[in-house]
């Protein structure tokens, strides 16, 4: 009885003042036809026939969940992920059996998705696709995808939305589509739900010769903070490499986007925006013998992260 009396007195307070962490870390990350990365080989496996098919490496698994578990994130929005078993398999390997993987089904062969800390986040509903984003039905555009998580046990919670736009120069009148409707998709869930916390990322391509016009008017009308302007108001600051087919150099740029909803700055660390990988050495290109082996292995973009004040919550 004494005995049983005292593993009581000893979990009660374990109970009574359990607490949400003081931060977590939310990332994004485009982890380059997962696990493909640039083996045309193993590509055609997976029923993907592309015109010029690359006859590069695939990904080196461990060293790029090596990398991310260095980052210590609690939440990474991740796109071009074409094997979803592996990428949940290799969260739970490297990561830790705690973290989940989840995504959106979708026509093409690159999901997108969350890889999640589930013993620090608690997923809330069920998560939302958000298909007019492809455009059109059949389309092998990628859907937009959000999941809504309260940091455990008592913390914040927040809507978490992760997108993947048209690439190239050539596909900005479509992602100019895309933007619209992604502006109406924040301004519904911004005025319609109790929760104002909301974060989007990913992989925003914003390459046209608009550059980061692409996405600041409108972003600017919702009153959304662009996070990732701390990085582009540093110099050499990257998290994207594009190669020169006329040599071997890559150059580099900043087309992995955050942008926090106005009521997420009150958990928001100003200032706190990272990026990851590669990128984290500050140099802008690459040449030759010098272009680092995460390029050749890992992706051709780094992870871009920052870091929220996570036991408050004002809504």
């Amino acid at each position: 009885m004494l005995k049983r009396l005292f593993l009581i007195l000893i979990l009660v307070p374990v109970v009574l003042f359990a607490q949400a962490p003081a931060q977590i870390k939310v990332g994004s990350f485009n982890a380059e036809w997962f696990p493909c990365k640039d083996d045309g080989t193993m590509m055609k496996q997976y029923g993907i026939n592309l015109r010029y098919p690359p006859t590069g490496n695939a990904t080196d698994i461990p060293a790029m969940f090596n990398m991310l578990k260095q980052l210590d994130l609690q939440l990474l929005g991740v796109v071009e992920v074409v094997d979803t078993k592996m990428m949940a398999e290799s969260a739970a390997k490297y990561l830790g059996k705690n973290y989940k993987f989840i995504y959106a089904p979708a026509t093409g062969s690159q999901k997108v998705g969350f890889v999640y800390n589930a013993s620090v986040l608690k997923l809330v509903g069920q998560p939302v696709v958000y298909s007019e984003v492809t455009l059109k039905p059949g389309s092998w555009l990628r859907p937009a995808f959000r999941a809504d998580f309260r940091v455990l046990p008592n913390g914040m919670d927040f809507h978490a939305i992760i997108a993947h736009l048209k690439a190239a120069p050539s596909g900005w009148k479509k992602r100019d589509q895309q933007w619209r409707i992604l502006g109406n998709i924040l301004k519904n869930l911004k005025e319609n739900s109790p929760d104002k916390d909301i974060v989007l990322m990913g992989d925003f391509n914003n390459v046209s010769k608009n550059k980061y016009n692409e996405f600041k008017p409108l972003m600017e009308k919702l009153g959304f903070y662009w996070a990732t302007s701390e990085l582009v108001k540093k110099q050499f600051v990257s998290d994207y490499w594009k190669p020169d087919f006329n040599k071997e150099r890559i150059e580099g740029s900043l087309i992995d986007q955050i942008f926090l909803s106005p009521g997420m700055m009150h958990e928001y660390e100003k200032g706190s925006t990272r990026v990851g990988g590669m990128c984290a050495d500050g140099k802008n290109e690459y040449k030759g013998s010098e272009i680092p082996e995460y390029y050749e292995t890992i992706s051709d973009h780094c992870p871009v992260y920052f870091t929220l004040h996570a036991d408050k919550d004002d809504d």
